[in-house]
């Protein structure tokens, strides 16, 4: 199938009719059922029967749109990405980030620069843990930042500061005496876990393992705001970090923190070639700088 053919066949499939793909496509309603016609006859099998005045898929148009649909949102993006390059002024940084670390110091630190420079441009998207490496071989982002800081083939690590683990639970559920947290004080609690939530899960899960202590995991999330609102409602204690925990805290939920603080590494992640970019690293310099400015977190 041509372009042209995956356009119109796409604009049919989601309108129903060719009169709703011809406004959506600004042409025709001739051209569009010439273009079907085109199409099917390469294909060698009809896409659409006419029912009741509309245009049903058949089943093969069906199993040919999944793949369609694919191709489409690709050619859009390409398309979008074409425009906005010919529109930029300045530098451009595609950033791949942790939801967390969207709360507030990703979008702080944004808002600085554009202050400083209109020109700079950005996409942001939330990235998991584990795919950081195939993200960046790929080249859907030119930096991804999370927690860790494991050593990844062809790819260059930065450490931009650090954040602090916190116990999180309903005021009438948990409550240690002095306010601050043993690893003992989990065993056996309802406990809303994060494993394969990633390094900052796993920091946690590996000193309970090492002391033995069990707490009863009754949900495991792959993501503290999901935890956190679990928390809120009852379910169980969660461990939060504290950008989630800045952004979600509320009356009826308390923060603890560990007596043997538990603090992670929040690491920025960049192809090899990029690691000498001024611009990336400007970025990088103005993410440090915020995270080393925050105020100690109050509870």
């Amino acid at each position: 199938m041509r372009l042209r053919h995956i356009e119109v066949f796409y604009a049919v499939y989601k309108n129903g009719s060719v009169t709703g793909a011809a406004q959506e496509l600004n042409v025709s309603q001739p051209s569009v059922s010439k273009v079907l016609r085109h199409a099917e006859d390469q294909l060698g099998y009809p896409l659409f029967q006419r029912r009741k005045g509309r245009l049903e898929p058949t089943d093969a148009a069906h199993e040919l749109f999944g793949e369609v649909d694919h191709v489409y949102r690709q050619v859009r993006a390409l398309r979008r990405a074409a425009k906005n390059i010919g529109t930029r002024r300045g530098g451009h940084i595609r950033l791949g980030v942790l939801p967390s670390l969207g709360f507030g110091v990703i979008p702080e630190t944004i808002a600085a620069l554009r202050r400083d420079d209109e020109a700079l441009s950005f996409e942001v998207d939330t990235i998991h843990s584990r795919n950081i490496a195939a993200a960046l071989y790929e080249r859907e982002y030119d930096i991804a930042i999370g927690y860790g800081s494991v050593a990844i083939s062809r790819i260059d690590i930065r450490q931009i500061g650090q954040i602090e683990l916190f116990i999180a639970a309903r005021r009438d559920q948990f409550s240690p005496p002095d306010g601050l947290v043993d690893l003992e004080d989990l065993d056996g609690r309802d406990f809303i876990g994060l494993r394969q939530s990633g390094p900052s899960g796993d920091v946690l899960i590996d000193q309970l393992d090492r002391l033995g202590i069990r707490p009863n995991e009754v949900v495991t999330s792959r993501t503290y705001y999901v935890a956190l609102a679990l928390a809120k409602r009852g379910v169980g204690l969660t461990v939060v970090d504290e950008f989630t925990a800045r952004e979600m805290t509320s009356d009826d939920l308390a923060l603890f923190r560990f007596r043997k603080p538990i603090r992670i590494p929040v690491t920025a992640y960049m192809l090899h070639e990029n690691s000498e970019s001024a611009i990336f690293s400007r970025f990088l310099n103005s993410v440090e700088a915020n995270l080393k400015d925050r105020h100690p977190f109050d509870l």
